[in-house]
């Protein structure tokens, strides 16, 4: 069926359905270019247009209204349009009205009391005055008008107890002093020149006189002091060129410490006290609660000191760092003297035994409960009793690593950037055996499975000798000697001799670290900070530490050890099988395990480390034996053996938790 074109319906054959139509010429073709003749001519040509435009212009039969322009007479006028003045402005008269809604309310406003011009113009008249006057707080958060001092400073506001009206007062400070009555007001001003200055108000009292204080800050501004029928005295001890402040509420007292800092203090409550020293700091507090009172308060900076291990360097020792040598800032003590330990029953010193967590490794007597019943020096003390313990004071480690460089770091107090050791805080048998007590053979042949068991027998907070004590004995040992050679540095202990020796042999030893014999000859015990044979005569079960395969796992919390388990444990490394230490695995709080070997028995560590990788599960024994010359040391990791294994030479150290 044909189609037609939408504007003109010219003809047009349907493809899909006029195929096989005859063409019709006279249809398709003639009728169709008559169609476009007619229309064409039909229509006026662009340029006849244009020509006839013209003529009707220029005959004036055109007008502005023909072309929808608006006529000059309308100008001004409404639906007309504006025009512009001699100025070449709309005029006035021909702009609307300005009376649209709110305009009134907007007037009302602007006349009112809380218009903003109102309220500034009050607010300006707060902070008007006369010549010689301050600008100043006349009350909390309103400005106005205070008097200037004659010579300009700060202005201290006096105020007395009104037992005081009627007596002399004095304020001093600096090269100032300025003097007054009390009356009935009990109040004073004065204006002070110093900065930074600390000003005392004193007044006497049936011959007592009592004072307060007032410090100035680096630019002058109004300050307030307030003299009470009330004082006492609070004492800090603290290194001298300290600043000491000490805060109660709004007051602030500041002295600079010349060993003490004595505050003299106005009213009862519970002063802080916090000294700063660079970059260190120490904080306390003192309560007082009575006029009259005299309290004092040490307070100490952390200690801290690091070494430096170049991991590239063969040598056994590592660097002692400074507070000017250590890189992370956090060393605030240098040792310019190295420890000597002690042969036999001669002398020995460290400059350690001077400080915490060092000096505070001392020897007790506990009962099963877990508690003290006998410091070393008192009366009841005997290494003759059950569990003789050596305390390990809490401490606080840092470990760093850059590039081959690995730092260790101990403080004996909570320092940013540190955190507490999980192997501090506890007391660790001073001999090996069940009993930890002299003259007791060593248990041997037991699994550590039963030496586990065994130790919890004697009481909830009992348990044996672990992975994280062991670290912070290692850690402790490190940052005093400065070296890997721990048997070089104390003593070969006891490792090619005929039997095993009895618990005690190192009670002859009058100083805590030392060796019985001489340092090489291998018959001999040794201990460090009380704690006999930590290497040498036999080994000892380490708790808290499993090896399945190669892959090496720790757990610090007791009631978690267990045999042939990663449940509650967490992987620290992976050991190579066996040789001598080369590099180790350091975590943040300072536990480690030998990870390579490649060392030799007196380059890097001089340490055996030993874990067949042979898909099995295995514990941990350290330490060595009486008939073992290669396999001692502090570190010795003897990851070998299955949790099944015991031997003549293995024993157990016992540990409670305080």
């Amino acid at each position: 069926m044909s189609l037609k074109t939408k504007i003109l319906g010219l003809f047009k054959y349907d493809p899909d359905k006029d195929g096989a139509s005859t063409f019709n010429i006279k249809q398709a073709l003639n009728d169709n270019w008559d169609k476009l003749d007619n229309e064409v001519a039909a229509r006026v040509k662009t340029t006849e247009l244009a020509s006839e435009v013209k003529k009707t212009v220029k005959g004036g039969s055109l007008t502005a209204s023909d072309l929808g322009a608006v006529s000059a007479a309308d100008k001004g006028k409404a639906g007309g349009i504006a025009g512009l003045g001699a100025d070449g402005k709309v005029p006035a008269a021909q702009l609307p009205a300005m009376n649209y809604e709110g305009k009134g309310a907007v007037d009302t406003h602007n006349t009112s009391t809380s218009a903003h011009n109102a309220l500034f113009a009050a607010k300006q008249n707060k902070i008007k005055g006369k010549k010689g006057k301050y600008v100043g707080f006349t009350a909390n958060d309103t400005v106005g008008e205070v008097d200037a001092p004659a010579s300009g400073g700060s202005r201290i506001t006096l105020t007395f107890a009104s037992d005081f009206v009627g007596q002399a007062w004095t304020l001093s400070g600096g090269s100032e002093t300025y003097t007054g009555t009390v009356d009935s007001s009990k109040t004073a001003t004065v204006s002070v020149l110093g900065i930074n200055t600390t000003y005392t108000l004193s007044a006497a009292l049936s011959g007592t006189t009592y004072t307060a204080e007032v410090t100035t800050k680096a630019y002058y501004t109004a300050l307030a002091v307030a003299l009470e029928k009330f004082q006492s005295t609070i004492t800090v001890t603290v290194d001298s060129g300290s600043t000491v402040t000490a805060t109660l509420g709004s007051t602030v007292l500041t002295k600079t410490s010349t060993g003490t800092a004595v505050f003299t203090v106005g009213k009862a409550g519970t002063w802080a006290i916090k000294a700063t020293k660079g970059d260190q700091t120490a904080e306390g507090t003192v309560s007082i609660t009575a006029s009259g009172q005299s309290k004092s308060l040490t307070l100490s900076y952390a200690n801290v000191f690091g070494v430096c291990w170049d991991t590239s360097n063969s040598s056994t020792a590592l660097t002692r760092l400074t507070p000017s040598t250590d890189p992370y800032g956090l060393v605030t003590k240098s040792v310019t003297t190295e420890p000597k330990p002690a042969v036999g029953t001669g002398a020995g010193s460290s400059p350690f035994d001077s400080f915490m967590p060092w000096s505070g490794m001392k020897e007790c007597n506990l009962n099963n409960a877990g508690a003290v019943t006998a410091w070393k020096g008192d009366s009841g003390f005997s290494r003759s009793n059950n569990f003789t313990m050596v305390f390990i004071p809490e401490f606080y480690v840092a470990a760093k690593r850059s590039g081959t460089k690995q730092y260790f770091y101990v403080s004996d107090m909570p320092k940013a950037g540190m955190v507490k050791h999980p192997g501090s805080g506890k007391f660790v048998a001073r001999y090996t055996g069940p009993g930890s007590k002299t003259g007791s053979n060593p248990m041997v042949n037991i699994t550590r499975a039963i030496a586990r068991s065994n130790a919890k027998k004697n009481g909830d907070k009992w348990h044996t000798f672990d992975f994280a004590t062991l670290c912070a004995i290692v850690l402790l040992y490190i940052v005093e000697f400065a070296d890997w050679n721990f048997r070089g540095k104390i003593g070969s202990g006891r490792t090619d001799a005929n039997s095993v020796a009895n618990s005690g042999a190192t009670d002859t030893l009058t100083y805590h670290t030392g060796c019985t014999t001489a340092k090489t000859n291998k018959t001999g015990c040794v201990q460090y900070r009380w704690i006999e044979n930590l290497w040498g005569n036999v080994f000892q079960w380490v708790d808290g530490y499993n090896v399945n395969n190669v892959d090496c796992y720790y757990c610090t919390e007791p009631s978690n050890y267990a045999d042939d388990t990663t449940s509650g444990y967490t992987k620290i490394g992976t050991m190579d099988d066996y040789g001598w230490i080369y590099s180790l695995a350091v975590t943040d709080d300072g536990l480690m395990i030998p990870l390579e070997r490649g060392g030799s028995t007196s380059t890097y560590i001089p340490v055996y480390m030993y874990s067949p990788a042979n898909k099995k599960w295995h514990v941990l024994l350290v330490g060595g034996c009486w008939d073992k010359s290669t396999y001692h040391d502090l570190i010795y990791f003897g990851a070998g053996n299955e949790s099944s294994h015991s031997h003549s030479s293995i024993s157990v150290r016992l540990i409670c938790e305080p």
